[in-house]
């Protein structure tokens, strides 16, 4: 079969006329036989396509509706994200901040001096535990100089350091309070390396 035979195939077959097919047959040169031969590779094609495509969307619809659009997801799932987010919610128990005192600390490594300026908030369960924190605020305030005072200042300075800080300031302060229930969490206000 030729290029053009194919070519005319399709063409009579978008065509859908019987009468376009003819003249198209008579102007390229391709046998009737060829066309519908050709027509019916075209028909399970593009059947096939359009049988797989809607078994993507069916299987994005009703296996992962996250990905869809808020206009097109399915009511239940929209159910179930909100259950699932007020759930997370009911978990999520309340914090009381409990802030620190502002740490200047020269920070380790070769060359001109570095500072490390920084505020930390701690998050705990209510007032009770902050009062706990301002008691404690000794021992909490020599290890978090003592922890800060080994860090460099290129380790410090994009996000990823920072969070690892955070995780690590966490560890030292628990360490030193003695109870690993008291302190939830532990937040920046301030942090400015000079």
């Amino acid at each position: 079969m030729k290029l053009t035979g194919q070519l005319a195939s399709v063409a009579c077959y978008l065509g859908k006329s019987i009468g376009f097919i003819r003249r198209l047959r008579w102007h390229i040169g391709c046998s009737a036989f060829e066309a519908r031969r050709f027509m019916k590779k075209i028909i399970i094609i593009v059947g096939a396509v359009v049988v797989l495509l809607g078994g993507g969307g069916a299987g994005v619809y009703f296996l992962q509706p996250d990905l869809l659009p808020e206009f097109i997801r399915p009511k239940d799932a929209a159910k179930e994200n909100g259950a699932k987010k007020h759930e997370k919610e009911e978990k999520h128990e309340p914090e009381v901040a409990a802030d620190l005192d502002v740490f200047v600390v020269n920070l380790a490594g070769p060359g001109p001096s570095r500072y490390l300026r920084t505020t930390l908030s701690l998050g705990v369960k209510d007032e009770h535990e902050k009062e706990k924190i301002k008691e404690l605020s000794g021992k909490i305030r020599h290890a978090v100089i003592m922890y800060l005072t080994e860090r460099k200042a290129e380790d410090l300075a994009d996000p990823e350091g920072k969070n690892k800080l955070r995780q690590e300031l966490h560890k030292k302060i628990t360490e030193a309070v003695g109870d690993k229930k008291l302190v939830s969490n532990v937040y920046f206000k301030e942090f400015l390396i000079q």
